[in-house]
């Protein structure tokens, strides 16, 4: 009863034990995804993608959400042309490093996580304190709630997973690459 739930929950992500189809009978975006993937990318890609749009999406707003809380609450009284610029390419550097992170952990190194974590710790606990400064109640929850959301997401099972796929995908593609170039078919480096 187990191997056939199992079974099943495997054919609708879907993995078969059915024979390899014949690469002369394949269509073309099939011929093209198994040529140039270890694994099918659709398949990642509908499992995973709500998880990496919300990881994308809550670091955006939590990154946007604080430097208007910021520009609000801590410096409502300073100059706004120099200020206004320096927090635009601050959050732009902050966005940039989010989006490096976010891409290395795709990429399989998981260890990179720790830094979108650090960006949302810092978005939360720079938010935390101006409430002493009666901000906007909208714009201060919502300062506050997106980057926990965001460590939620990063904290839930399906990320989790996905860290892992990807740590495996990697492993994969440099054992590949480690066998070609012991054969000397390796040609990029």
């Amino acid at each position: 009863m187990k191997k056939r739930r199992a079974q099943k929950i495997l054919e609708n992500m879907g993995y078969s034990d059915h024979p390899a189809p014949d690469w002369t009978t394949m269509s073309a975006k099939d011929f093209y995804y198994s040529t140039f993937y270890i694994t099918d990318p659709r398949l990642l890609r509908k499992r995973y993608m709500h998880v990496i749009g919300g990881w994308m999406l809550a670091g955006c707003f939590s990154i946007a959400m604080t430097g208007v809380l910021v520009l609000v609450t801590y410096l409502s009284g300073t100059l706004e042309g120099g200020t206004l610029r320096n927090w635009f390419f601050s959050g732009l550097t902050i966005g940039v490093v989010f989006a490096v992170a976010q891409t290395q952990v795709l990429y399989g190194h998981a260890h990179w996580v720790w830094i979108n974590v650090g960006v949302y710790c810092l978005c939360f606990l720079s938010s935390l304190p101006a409430i002493t400064y009666n901000p906007n109640i909208y714009l201060y929850s919502m300062a506050l709630l997106s980057p926990l959301i965001g460590l939620l997401i990063l904290n839930s099972n399906r990320c989790r997973e996905l860290r892992r796929k990807m740590v495996e995908l990697r492993h994969k593609r440099e054992h590949i690459i480690a066998t070609l170039k012991k054969q000397g078919r390796w040609k990029w480096w």
